[in-house]
């Protein structure tokens, strides 16, 4: 059933075919001091055009620096101990970032290009990545992957998922966590003999169905979209104020924990590198595909779900690992018997978040990645190289 492997690439030909299908909308938004006024989202830019166009500046090309890059990547792997690896900051802000860079950047071609394995791997030109390499986000946070593509919604709700029952299942016998309601999974598609679709989720990016974390983040933004619906607010009432409190809370409170708050403040007081109005709107490539990376770093080996998946050893409970989180999606896991995500896996929050967070803190920022992450296999024990 998972259709694309963690770290595997969604390619530009199932875009556009999925364009065609209807399966995707992604509209040209305005921007404001943009060059034409509009969004591109197929480009990609260099935040320092200068640097990049040096060849003093880069790697020389040849199979030497292939393997002493590979060699590298096996020396950046995590063994010690994960308290001594933890940081200051509540493990929910490593899925956050992720939520946001599958909210700013959707890059489709590199899936048809060479692969980082093989030994006579050359880097694109210039001219191939201005071509090639596309962005099909907005990069304004907009939350365009909240609400495009195959998001659902009734009218002015976003449709929400029910959850599978486990409390009769002699397999998955424990609980659903205490307050939780039936609505607490992605909307899906019902059981198809396609694994292509079968219980797809009808989200605005298939990649917050990547694992289980992200999964139930992007399910609080449909139920937050909800809750001021519940207010009286219709539909694009409700999208305009959850996007001004997303476009706050990546501001003040994500930046602001992954950052030096000091840096924030001066950067918002007046931006030198990076200025819109001046330029073509694009996302810059450093950013996308180097800077923001950092977030791999802060990946855990295994958390402090819920009262049933958790590492405290009480009897009954069973540790929430890496590798159990990435089971029970169906963009890359196998929902095996079950219609929809089990009710033993609903998330409490309050474990990732402020001082309930405790044992579930982010590591910290390094190059080292935690040795599941290194080697990740699917769901079917096959480890994933790419």
């Amino acid at each position: 059933m998972a259709r694309i492997p963690h770290g595997g690439r969604i390619t530009l030909e199932k875009v556009e075919e999925a364009e065609k299908n209807g399966r995707l909308n992604m509209l040209a938004l305005s921007i404001p001091g943009g060059a034409g006024g509009l969004a591109d989202f197929n480009k990609f830019g260099y935040l320092f055009p200068d640097l990049q166009a040096n060849d003093d500046n880069l790697l020389p090309v040849g199979p030497d620096t292939v393997a002493n890059l590979k060699r590298l990547g096996q020396t950046m792997i995590d063994t010690s101990p994960a308290d001594e690896s933890n940081s200051t900051v509540p493990a929910a802000y490593t899925y956050l970032g992720q939520f946001i860079d599958h909210d700013i950047t959707f890059e489709v071609a590199s899936g048809d290009l060479a692969k980082l394995a093989e030994p006579d791997l050359e880097p694109l030109s210039s001219a191939d990545i201005e071509a090639k390499i596309r962005n099909t986000r907005s990069a304004k946070f907009d939350l365009d992957s909240v609400y495009e593509g195959l998001a659902e919604r009734d009218e002015e709700r976003m449709a929400l998922g029910f959850v599978s029952p486990t409390s009769n299942n002699t397999v998955f016998p424990l609980k659903r966590p205490p307050g939780k309601g039936d609505l607490n999974d992605l909307p899906r598609k019902g059981r198809i003999n396609n694994p292509a679709i079968d219980r797809e989720a009808l989200i605005g990016d298939p990649r917050n169905d990547e694992n289980t974390i992200i999964s139930q983040l992007h399910l609080a933004f449909l139920l937050s979209h909800n809750a001021i619906v519940t207010r009286g607010h219709d539909f694009e009432e409700a999208r305009t104020l959850l996007r001004q409190h997303y476009q706050w809370m990546v501001i003040h409170d994500f930046l602001k924990k992954i950052c030096d708050p000091a840096t924030v403040d001066d950067t918002l007081a007046g931006n030198s590198f990076y200025d819109p109005s001046d330029y073509d709107f694009f996302m810059p490539l450093e950013f996308s595909v180097a800077g923001y990376r950092f977030g791999h770093s802060m990946i855990r080996a295994d958390y402090d779900f819920n009262l049933n998946f958790n590492s405290s050893g009480t009897p009954g409970t069973t540790e929430a690992s890496l590798a159990r989180l990435f089971t029970f999606t169906a963009f890359v896991g196998q929902l095996g018997n079950f219609n929809s995500l089990p009710e033993n896996w609903i998330i409490e929050w309050e474990r990732f978040f402020g001082p309930a967070a405790g044992f579930n803190m982010a590591r910290r920022f390094d190059t080292k990645l935690v040795e599941p992450l290194a080697h990740l296999t699917d769901t079917f024990g096959t480890e994933l190289t790419d």
